[in-house]
């Protein structure tokens, strides 16, 4: 996961790529995004700019089953906001063979973010039916 935050941020589409299998499934379901194969994540990747940031909070992994997670933060410097998300990941022969990304726009500082003070939630006790 650190190899691969370090290539998007760099813009190193192949050392990206490495991390993934030559027929690895991306996604964020139920429909947003889909890539499939090293071509399409070729292309993904590729598309990135400088200043691309990725930043992991927490890495979790099954030795066993093989599957982890990793919540991160993917955004750009110097923006206000950034993507904020948990992507779970399948892993075969040391890389990477799907990846399923849950996301929600946001503050771009992790902090902010996450924060439970000074926000207005959309559901609490004090409004749930």
């Amino acid at each position: 996961m650190d190899r691969l935050a370090r290539s998007w941020e760099s813009l190193d589409t192949e050392g990206a790529l490495e991390c993934f299998t030559d027929d690895a499934v991306y996604m964020e379901p139920p429909d947003i995004q889909l890539y499939q194969g090293h071509s399409q994540l070729e292309s993904y990747f590729g598309a990135l700019v400088s200043g691309t940031t990725m930043r992991l909070h927490n890495v979790w992994f099954d030795e066993v089953h093989h599957v982890g997670a990793v919540e991160y933060t993917f955004g750009m410097r110097q923006r206000v906001e950034a993507d904020h998300g948990v992507a779970v990941v399948e892993i075969e022969d040391g890389r990477i063979a799907r990846w399923r990304e849950y996301q929600r726009k946001g503050s771009a500082r992790f902090e902010d973010f996450v924060r439970t003070d000074g926000k207005r939630w959309e559901w609490s006790i004090g409004n749930y039916p």
